[in-house]
């Protein structure tokens, strides 16, 4: 793809105008992203095991025009064994390759292991001008997610928002693009060193209320400057569009499902607001072909431990009518509209969490033995109460949260802006 339209974000005074990102592990492959700089290029990206002195190129160097993405698929890795990885540029009058940007990450692990992930949401980057509050915010939650070295990041929705993009149907891929490429250079600590997943949110130009024209003209350019597995990514499957998945890391399943571009809203021109996706909370679904593959991953679900992530509940239950219908009320909303039927599978097949974001506070409430769990957000500024929510514990930081795994436990700690631990809870396996 190119990104020449990405001209008019902020300069990056680096041969390369996006950091790396790092997607689509396997346990013998992994995704490698970066955007070029405002020159030509001869591009390389070179391996080798931690700890090992050569470094082997991985595949063949590549030639690109300014602005355009680079776009490796490594193969032929071991599981579970941590690569570190370069990428090297010729450009101009050099006659050799000079490293341009470096990491680090661990391929997929497989069965009982022990390890660190990384959970934000809410980022909405694109709303807001570099230096303002919520940037500044995101740039400390991720300073203090890179801390942990996660082996992998997975973002709950809303990472990216611009002017529109909730309200109105997409005519360009602009908006997006510079949405996506701002998020791309602040999630850089993490993404250069930590594979990244993510799960479509109401402000990133998908939602159903949409024409499925305007809804894919923003869809390819996440697929290009965020991309996530596909179909034939894992052997769980999931979309061609990338906007739903499941994969395992140790003796997780971790099932990422988009309850936005599925909900059509019964009579568009009724909306009750240029906020409203849905007409009533029963229109919230994940429509039929997603709905069976996810009761599909459930029944086949060896794992021990079950995870599902979305970016809110099937159905709302919040503060007052409007925020129920946009999706609010986490755990209170297990019941209502298509979320009951959700819930009734996670408590059949053992699902011990169900992640989500949208409500911008930390939430930790159980239904039926299952964590509805909120990890607060990492740069949105709109900061809402129990009078929205309906929530009647919750914390109002800012932050992140770490998911630490081990074959006897998964504990789950919602970290704030100040690196303080707010509260923890830990599941068992099933």
């Amino acid at each position: 793809m190119s990104a020449a339209e990405a001209t008019d974000s902020a300069a990056v005074e680096s041969p390369l105008f996006l950091p790396p990102l790092l997607s689509r592990p396997t346990g013998n492959s992994i995704h490698i992203t970066a955007l070029n700089g405002d020159q030509e290029a001869e591009a390389c990206v070179e391996l080798r095991r931690e700890g090992a002195n050569d470094w082997q190129r991985h595949p063949h160097a590549i030639k690109v025009s300014p602005r355009e993405l680079l776009d490796w698929d490594v193969k032929e890795l071991s599981p579970a064994i941590k690569y570190d990885y370069r990428i090297s540029l010729k450009r101009g009058a050099d006659e050799n390759f000079r490293e341009t940007a470096a990491g680090s990450f661990r391929t997929q692990r497989k069965g009982p292991a022990s390890y660190t992930a990384v959970l934000i949401t809410d980022s909405h980057t694109g709303s807001f001008a570099p230096g303002s509050g919520p940037v500044l915010t995101l740039d400390r939650v991720v300073q203090n997610a890179a801390r942990v070295k996660g082996e992998f990041v997975l973002d709950l929705g809303d990472n990216t928002a611009w002017a529109g993009s909730r309200e109105f149907p997409q005519k360009s891929p602009a908006g997006a693009i510079a949405a996506y490429a701002q998020y791309r250079r602040q999630i850089g600590p993490l993404s250069q060193h930590a594979p990244h997943f993510s799960v479509v949110g109401n402000w990133s130009g998908e939602s159903g209320k949409f024409p499925d024209a305007n809804i894919q003209i923003t869809a390819s350019v996440r697929r290009a400057l965020l991309p996530g597995p596909n179909h034939l990514t894992y052997p769980q499957g999931g979309s061609e569009g990338e906007d739903y998945y499941a994969f395992s890391w140790g003796d997780v399943l971790y099932i990422v499902l988009n309850i936005q571009t599925y909900s059509k809203p019964s009579d568009p021109a009724k909306l009750k607001s240029l906020m409203s996706d849905v007409n009533r909370i029963e229109e919230w679904t994940l429509g039929e072909k997603q709905m069976a593959w996810f009761e599909s991953k459930l029944q086949k679900a060896t794992e021990r431990f079950r995870f599902v992530c979305m970016h809110h509940p099937a159905g709302g239950n919040a503060g007052d009518p409007l925020n129920t219908e946009y999706g609010r009320g986490g755990a209170r909303a297990a019941n209502t509209g298509e979320q009951a039927r959700i819930h009734s599978l996670m408590k059949k097949h053992k699902v011990q969490i169900f992640f989500y974001g949208h409500d911008h506070v930390f939430v930790d409430d159980v239904v039926d033995g299952i964590h509805y769990a909120l990890p607060g957000s990492c740069g949105a500024p709109w900061k809402f109460t129990r009078a929205e929510t309906g929530y009647e514990r919750f914390w109002p930081d800012s932050g992140h949260a770490q998911l630490d795994v081990t074959p006897e436990k998964a504990t789950v700690t919602y970290v704030n802006l100040e690196g303080k631990a707010l509260h923890s809870f830990s599941v068992l396996p099933a």
